[in-house]
């Protein structure tokens, strides 16, 4: 190749080398044609507004060591209790979320909800327990090996309310951004720790009452049918401090996934009642206290469908338990009686679907 071909190659190579060595290319473009990382927001809001169609269920039980001249021949091992359990307060909770990051990696969220339910189920066992023995009654029956063997037993419908409040801050201890190239995406996902504070509480009238058990036992026990002018109340409440994880996910450019987990391992329980056909009780005139532990867990997927909008579903589902407390009754003479809480269980879960705005 002769030096004037050679000269003539280099002029037109000059001005390509320098525009790629010495010009930059638009933002969009790197990050079209390249693994270049976007850039992150730094401050943030997102709320949520969520409809969670709830199955929900409580129960409580009490128990007390009898005298032991009750029994022949006398045991001090024979216990008696009573079971409160309430079913079917079954009705769809509406949540309400607002979530602000004010820095990178650190975020604030608020949410809170009610709901009212009727067509509830209530149901009140008193029993005997004396496992391995036998029981001569003092009608003359005799119970071998009872077990929380019940000697009476009501059912009663509810209908109430319920309200839910809470509050976390959580801190990003993971994160793995997404890269594009081609419209092609890879995972982009994260894993946050999160402490805060629930409480919840529900609220139940009881009335329509019916006396479905009803044996000649030595206590006074109403007789089977009909239970004239019941309109007795109930509320349980459950809050304390909870912790856990976050994990989120980017499944493409409009296509969303967020897990939750969390444990509360010190969580309060308060309950109260009324009896309205009891005046002997004061109001309330049976309070109940434990502390236990809360799981709660939820899964949700959304797409964005529009700006900043996103459609939202998943299931949710929260799970207490306790296995001692106290129970004390209120009496209008001014004397009290206390015993045993031995368990306490309440369990709220769902599908729900939600509609997210995110500025």
């Amino acid at each position: 190749m002769g030096k004037s071909r050679i000269s003539s190659v280099c002029a037109r190579l000059l001005p390509a080398a320098f525009f790629l060595c010495f010009l930059t290319p638009p933002a969009g473009a790197r990050q079209y044609y390249s693994w270049e990382k976007r850039p992150e927001k730094t401050f943030f809001i997102k709320t949520k507004i969520r409809r969670w169609q709830t199955a929900t269920s409580a129960q409580s039980r009490s128990a007390m060591l009898t005298p032991a001249s009750w029994w022949t021949p006398p045991s001090e091992t024979v216990s008696m209790g009573n079971t409160d359990d309430f079913k079917s307060m079954d009705a769809a909770l509406y949540l309400f979320s607002a979530e602000v990051q004010p820095a990178r990696g650190l975020s604030f969220e608020f949410e809170t909800g009610d709901n009212g339910f009727s067509g509830g189920k209530y149901f009140g066992h008193d029993w005997l327990h004396a496992a391995n023995q036998t029981l001569d009654l003092a009608n003359g029956v005799t119970w071998e090996n009872p077990q929380h063997r019940d000697y009476a037993a009501k059912r009663t419908e509810t209908g109430g309310t319920a309200r839910q409040y809470s509050g976390a801050a959580y801190l990003n201890i993971y994160k793995a951004d997404g890269l594009a190239q081609d419209g092609e995406y890879e995972l982009a996902h994260s894993l946050d720790f999160f402490l805060g504070y629930s409480w919840y509480e529900a609220k139940a009238r009881l009335f329509n009452g019916n006396q479905i058990l009803s044996t000649d036992f030595f206590l006074p026990v109403p007789p089977a049918g009909p239970i004239a002018g019941l309109n007795s109340r109930a509320r349980m409440a459950w809050y304390g401090w909870r912790g856990g994880f976050r994990e989120k996910a980017n499944l493409g450019s409009n296509f969303f996934a967020e897990g939750k987990l969390a444990f509360g391992p010190a969580m309060k329980y308060r309950g109260q009642a009324y009896f309205n056909l009891d005046p002997g009780l004061k109001n309330p005139g049976l309070r109940d206290s434990a502390t236990g532990q809360l799981l709660e867990f939820s899964i949700s997927a959304s797409y964005r469908f529009w700006k900043q909008f996103e459609a939202e579903c998943g299931w949710m589902a929260w799970a207490y338990t306790a296995s001692s407390g106290k129970e004390t009754y209120y009496y209008t003479d001014g004397s009290t009686w206390e015993g045993k809480l031995d368990r306490v269980k309440a369990a709220r879960k769902g599908v729900f679907f939600g509609l997210i705005w995110k500025y």
